[in-house]
């Protein structure tokens, strides 16, 4: 799932800089979970630091071991193969994620649904080739999907996948859970301050080294070398889903790569949506479910969860909630 969000840091990050109490910012940069993983972090000595981004990275690689659809020893693999057929035995952290999955398909009555992968697959090869499916495909997919067809248990550490068939894609969460996840092993390690970026999924942390907040620019989903705003942030996450970097056309009209899991088709009304909230577990999902809301639904469930946000709708209407600084 595309998140783009720009982070702008100041040009002390592209090298190890000095501040007056020879505190330095250090950046390694690594491709996983088939994206690009940027993680940054404040400190006094090179060895510290060094050691810490690799805890991070290794982190990030060992989730991605275990929640990759695309190899074959991950867990994800093993429970979905087990589909319409047995309980797959998984760890306490594929439990710990799937509740979440479950949780935020509930409160958005399945906008958000880790099944819903089968879909997205079979407009990519359809839009691949200039076509579209037909609603005969899409009802015959839409038929193994569904949340509330995934059997959670916590004391066994089981997950059962009731249809055969079925496929958990933890594309939408994993990256929120990874960076939060990196961040705790960064804590661990000493390091208050930084910034965890899995892809657009930006868990920020405490302050630059001048004390000043991290500030994040948010792009605009149209005119991409203009932002909508630019954002002071310290100790939150944010993340961005868009329309404007995965779509085609055919037949001259556009499609994009976020399916409504509930039609089967890319979703209507919004171009742009960015959260800001406390937890990635809960803010990735949370984005890609409130793009497809819409506006309203959207905005009433961020503001019930007292989250921030910023979305931009077809016409090109931009809102957000009061507390989110907007460009004149």
């Amino acid at each position: 799932m595309n998140r783009i969000i720009i982070i702008l840091i100041a040009a002390f990050l592209l090298a190890p800089s000095v501040a007056c109490d020879r505190t330095r910012t250090w950046q390694k940069e690594e491709t996983i979970m088939g994206t690009v993983v940027r993680i940054t972090v404040v400190g006094k000595d090179a060895g510290p630091a060094a050691d810490a981004l690799e805890a991070a990275f290794e982190e990030i690689r060992r989730l991605d071991r275990m929640m990759s659809l695309y190899k074959d020893e991950s867990e994800i693999t093993a429970l979905n193969m087990a589909a319409g057929e047995r309980p797959a035995r998984v760890s306490a952290e594929m439990i710990e994620v799937m509740e979440h999955a479950a949780s935020v398909s509930k409160m958005t009555q399945g906008a958000f649904d880790a099944t819903a992968g089968p879909l997205i697959v079979l407009w990519q090869l359809h839009t691949r080739d200039g076509t579209v499916p037909s609603e005969r495909e899409i009802e015959r997919i839409r038929a193994i999907t569904g949340w509330r067809d995934v059997e959670i248990n916590k004391k066994r550490s089981t997950i059962f996948l009731r249809k055969k068939g079925m496929i958990v894609d933890l594309g939408g969460i994993a990256k929120g859970y990874a960076a939060d996840r990196a961040a705790a092993v960064l804590r661990s390690r000493g390091i208050e301050n930084g910034i965890v970026a899995v892809a657009g999924d930006i868990r920020v942390m405490g302050r630059r080294p001048d004390g000043s907040p991290w500030r994040i620019a948010v792009q605009h989903p149209r005119e991409h070398e203009k932002t909508l705003t630019v954002l002071e942030l310290t100790d939150t996450f944010i993340s961005t889903s868009g329309d404007y970097e995965r779509f085609t056309i055919v037949d001259k009209k556009r499609y994009h790569h976020i399916i409504d899991p509930r039609t089967g088709r890319p979703s209507k009304g919004v171009i742009s949506a960015t959260i800001i909230g406390d937890r990635g577990v809960v803010v990735d999902p949370l984005t890609t479910a409130v793009f497809i809301l819409g506006p309203e639904q959207g905005m009433a469930l961020v503001r019930k969860l007292g989250y921030d946000a910023i979305m931009v709708d077809e016409e090109g209407r931009l809102m957000s909630t009061a507390a989110v600084p907007m460009k004149e």
